[in-house]
């Protein structure tokens, strides 16, 4: 569900460390919390990864702050992230997590990284030949959930769609039949409720 691309001057990094900036940026790496633990329902995570594309691109011709870029100057990075119908919700994990991941492979704690988000507006993303709108991938996503999950944490709540672990402080939250869950963002929320309410009709 994730394009990544990920922009490098030209003859800063060989090869292989391409190759090894390729490998730190699948979902299954983006997608887990700070000790590389999963943040989501393993299932859930291997959907996310077996949609999520990784390129890396060497740019001929690299200026900023109106010079042009030295490789001796070491690293630069612009990394344009395409995220399905969910930019909003992700784009601070996303954020972090990439900029992390380039730090520890630099050796530096604050890379010369500029992370862009991008939301794909709702039924503009296209997976096996037709248009996914988010019911459709939060359909996919329950499908492939395994229930795997360990019990959250204290302060943590599991979201019931996805199997996200989520601080509850930044959960939204539904109270239905006198129990209160917790969800990723509002899509999930969403789609649990809908279901809900429609199997309490049948």
């Amino acid at each position: 569900m994730l394009f990544i691309e990920l922009l490098l001057p030209k003859g800063v990094f060989d090869e292989q460390e391409r190759r090894n900036l390729a490998g730190r940026l699948t979902a299954q790496r983006l997608l887990s919390d700070a000790h590389g633990e999963a943040a989501a329902d393993p299932g859930v995570i291997e959907l996310f990864d077996s949609l999520t594309h990784v390129v890396v691109r060497e740019e001929e011709t690299w200026v900023s702050g109106g010079n042009l870029w030295d490789p001796s100057q070491g690293p630069c990075y612009v990394v344009n992230v395409i995220v399905g119908m969910w930019g909003k919700e992700m784009s601070e994990h996303l954020i972090a997590k990439i900029t992390a991941e380039l730090a520890d492979a630099e050796g530096n704690p604050e890379p010369r990284a500029l992370v862009n988000v991008i939301s794909v507006p709702e039924g503009s993303y296209g997976i096996w030949g037709r248009a996914h709108r988010s019911p459709d991938m939060l359909r996919l996503i329950e499908e492939a959930k395994t229930g795997q999950v360990a019990a959250a944490p204290e302060g943590m709540v599991v979201d019931p769609v996805c199997g996200a672990v989520v601080p509850i402080e930044d959960a939204v939250l539904l109270e239905r039949d006198g129990q209160t869950y917790g969800f990723c963002c509002a899509h999930c929320r969403g789609h649990f409720a809908k279901h809900a309410h429609d199997a309490k009709a049948s």
